[in-house]
């Protein structure tokens, strides 16, 4: 029976790893032709101006932010097909599966979207003022500008899926709910040097800004997973 189980999840996986390639890349195709556009959204929030290194660099740079952006417009279409290929080998009913869907669509662009309002243009401005010593000037390329703020935008809408990834856990049986409980000053601890790695700054406000709601996000997470224990009889 756990073999079966393993099959169909790895015959899952190469279905949704196929498909999910394809629609990136029809997702990033389309993205390439509002490149700039995208560009000049980026530039807004972080107020500053870029520079391009090499003749190629804009070229290329326009085609890797493509296939960010295509990631992250094809985000519920990859989520939708994460339902449809597992949802059966997780024992997971249909409106389990649609109520999965639009919250863990939800909380990925709310995430990104906290990051693109505030934690991007406070963190770079305090990255470039940082740097405003001695008269030295910020000389940011067009490709690490869109590296940087394409991980940070991915980083806050991957960090708001916690709830999720926790119940989905809860339900394979791979976590449960009281060792979470047991173990919650080391989430903290985890949570903390998260956020001090991921956030672009040293300063306690930046860090805090992905800490608080990334812990809060955990606390959700518990919660849904106690409540799914008592709908399943599991003390």
């Amino acid at each position: 029976m756990e073999r079966e189980r393993i099959a169909l999840l790895l015959r899952a996986s190469k279905k949704f790893i196929y498909k999910t390639l394809i629609v990136i890349a029809a997702a990033g195709f389309l993205s390439f032709f509002y490149s700039k556009a995208l560009l000049n959204l980026l530039l807004q929030k972080a107020d500053i101006k870029i520079y391009y290194l090499s003749l190629p660099e804009v070229f290329l740079s326009s085609i890797e932010l493509s296939i960010y952006a295509g990631l992250f417009f094809a985000i519920p279409l990859v989520i939708y097909l994460a339902w449809h290929e597992f949802h059966s080998a997780m024992g997971i009913s249909p409106i389990q599966g649609h109520i999965f869907i639009v919250a863990a669509i939800a909380l990925f662009y709310v995430g990104s979207l906290f990051c693109y309002s505030i934690v991007l243009p406070s963190g770079i401005k305090f990255l470039v003022d940082y740097g405003k010593v001695n008269n030295i000037m910020a000389m940011i390329s067009m490709q690490r500008f869109v590296v940087f703020c394409a991980a940070m935008i991915f980083a806050f809408g991957l960090t708001f899926e916690v709830p999720i990834v926790l119940l989905m856990l809860g339900k394979v049986g791979l976590v449960r709910s009281k060792s979470l409980t047991k173990t919650r000053r080391f989430a903290v601890l985890f949570i903390v040097i998260g956020a001090a790695i991921i956030t672009p700054t040293p300063d306690i406000y930046n860090m805090a800004l992905l800490a608080v709601p990334t812990y809060l996000l955990y606390e959700i997470g518990i919660l849904l997973m106690k409540i799914n224990e008592r709908r399943q009889g599991i003390r």
